[in-house]
């Protein structure tokens, strides 16, 4: 029994976050890099200097337009990450069976960490700051509640 529990548990802390992960992926695609990058070695070689430049621009424009579209991509993540993985540690708080409530704190857990991992960069530090601060009183509270109550 204590096997099926922990099979459940973990199952769902690894699969809520990659539910996250690849729902925001249907609704605002990942960019692919190989999309953007065209790059042709013996062609940039064999270029004249009048060309490589125009090559040159190319591919910086498209890098542009590539870091643009993974920037609303991470963004959207993050925004959507973030609230769901606080919500999961919320009601996982709440859930009697322990597999399920386990699973879905540690889910919880693991979804704050995919949206933060993808938009760290980008964050400004008072929206790092509240993010985290909001995700660790949140884990402080609902930890202090449900372990209070056994005693």
């Amino acid at each position: 029994m204590l096997a099926k529990k922990f099979g459940f548990g973990v199952g769902i802390a690894l699969v809520l976050p990659m539910l996250i992960h690849y729902g925001v992926s249907t609704f605002t695609p990942k960019p692919k890099w190989d999309n953007y990058y065209t790059y042709d070695y013996y062609q940039y070689q064999h270029a004249s200097e009048e060309e490589k430049k125009k090559l040159e621009e190319e591919r910086k424009k498209k890098e542009e337009e590539y870091r643009k579209q993974r920037k609303v991509f991470e963004r959207n993540l993050f925004y959507v990450a973030t609230p769901v993985g606080i919500m999961a540690i919320v009601v996982g708080s709440f859930i009697a069976i322990q597999a399920i409530g386990a699973g879905l704190i540690f889910g919880g857990i693991f979804t704050l960490i995919d949206g933060f991992c993808w938009y760290w960069t980008e964050l400004h530090d008072w929206m790092r700051f509240v993010s985290l601060l909001v995700a660790f009183i949140t884990l402080v509270i609902m930890g202090a509640m449900k372990l209070k109550e056994k005693k």
